[in-house]
């Protein structure tokens, strides 16, 4: 494990030394706690949720771990969203408690959408975005804006909000809609897919100047440099 992880470092390294890879400097070191698996864990803060607590976890796939030890460990309620078959027949085979799955995408518009599923039929993850690895096939699916979500879970407070929805992140964060509907949360868990040629590094960092003027500060950074932990300003110490 401590091989892997130094070896995806240095590969992180040389493309930031070759000017290819954003570099997302940590600006808050904290005491973190992880969550999930290794492939769809993600650190938190500890001790940060409560059975009062909100999470909005968007982009699930076929691995709810992350969501799943934090109900455990906390009692939280869980919304989570993806309108891509395979995870929804995953989702609803776990029957997990306080994990409400809601069938449908988060974007920066609401609407019908072509939703482009992975070429390799063993994988699970769409995205609205057609790539080298995705769009062989392709299905329509619902989508709801950003600014939906509060009257479709019932509450304008979510403590903390999972995005991991392949390369719609970008798009979403600059949704006029997206700073309203975070002005009280506390943490966002958030995959960057800058690795995509259809984004490239100047996205991240663009979206990550935007989270840092919403007051939000970086806390943690993966191996790969794509998972990031913000955490609101000031909040922790």
């Amino acid at each position: 494990m401590q091989i892997r992880v130094a070896y995806r470092r240095s590969r992180v390294l040389w493309r930031q030394l070759r000017g290819t890879e954003p570099v997302i400097p940590r600006s808050r070191r904290l005491s973190l706690e992880f969550h999930g698996t290794d492939y769809g864990g993600w650190p938190v803060v500890p001790d940060s949720l409560s059975p009062e607590s909100v999470v909005v976890d968007i982009g699930l796939g076929e691995d709810i771990s992350f969501s799943e030890s934090l109900i455990t460990k906390y009692g939280c309620r869980v919304y989570g969203f993806d309108p891509t078959p395979k995870s929804i027949d995953y989702v609803r085979k776990r029957q997990v408690p306080n994990f409400s799955l809601i069938e449908v995408g988060v974007a920066a518009r609401a609407g019908r959408a072509t939703f482009y599923l992975p070429n390799n039929a063993a994988h699970v993850s769409g995205s609205m975005f057609k790539s080298a690895h995705v769009g062989e096939r392709e299905i329509s699916v619902p989508m709801v804006a950003i600014d939906d979500l509060p009257g479709m879970i019932g509450t304008h407070k979510v403590d903390l909000l999972k995005l991991d929805i392949e390369g719609a992140e970008f798009d979403l964060l600059d949704a006029t809609g997206f700073g309203k509907f975070v002005a009280n949360t506390k943490q966002i868990c958030i995959e960057f897919h800058h690795r995509w040629p259809e984004f490239g590094k100047s996205r991240t960092i663009r979206a990550v100047k935007r989270l840092t003027e919403l007051g939000f500060a970086v806390a943690w950074v993966s191996a790969s440099n794509e998972e990031v932990l913000l955490v609101r300003d000031g909040l922790f110490e």
